[in-house]
């Protein structure tokens, strides 16, 4: 990765920002998708410079959290007759709103992986797009893979199998670091608990 003064991908339109600092220019924001204004964010942003897996956790915890919250409220709200008035119209934008928050954090992560890998921006994105869509195809073949409509059991039995073979998968491939995944999901919980209680707080206060 080139240093701070090193300007030779200046002005290139589809340039590395994370190379581009001095001359310091506006980006054509219409035409920047998620990923690349995180390249931007990540290279221009003295606090989101800083930041790591590690200490963006209490983040991803905190918005989903508030995520899950949000999906309370509004389903409270609907459940009571109002999702087609004001308080239901609200309630929906406040999820959005949160699921914004954690798609956030998402391409935040996604960023940093690309800078461990050495790889473009945006090359973590767009494979986790992949992974999306390869997931749908994998436990809906009943939606993809089928020429009439399959039965609720069926459906569920075939969906237990995908995840049976998908833990297996996934166990094998983690063995080798098994403490130090048990040491990350303690650190996960500990974290989750502080975030816990400062919602708690809050909801007290209001």
């Amino acid at each position: 990765m080139s240093g701070a003064g090193d300007t030779s991908g200046a002005g290139r339109e589809g340039s590395d920002p994370r190379d581009v600092r001095e001359p310091w220019s506006r980006p054509d924001l219409a035409s920047l998708t998620p990923d690349r204004m995180m390249a931007y964010i990540r290279a221009r942003c003295p606090w989101a410079m800083d930041h790591t897996h590690r200490t963006l956790a209490p983040y991803l915890l905190e918005e989903s959290a508030e995520l899950l919250a949000a999906i309370v409220e509004d389903e409270h709200v609907g459940s009571d007759g109002g999702s087609a008035d004001a308080a239901g119209t609200g309630t929906a934008d406040a999820v959005e709103a949160e699921l914004a928050d954690v798609l956030y954090q998402v391409v935040f992560h996604a960023a940093l992986l690309d800078e461990r890998r050495g790889a473009e921006p945006g090359a973590t994105w767009s494979s986790l797009q992949q992974r999306l869509v390869d997931k749908y195809v994998r436990r809906h073949p009943h939606v993809f893979d089928s020429s009439s409509p399959v039965p609720i059991a069926d459906v569920q039995r075939r969906y237990q199998d995908v995840k049976t073979a998908e833990r297996a998968e996934e166990g094998a491939a983690r063995e080798p670091s098994a403490a130090a995944h048990a040491e990350a999901a303690d650190e996960a919980l500990s974290i989750l608990a502080d975030i816990r209680g400062t919602i708690g707080a809050k909801n007290r206060q209001n």
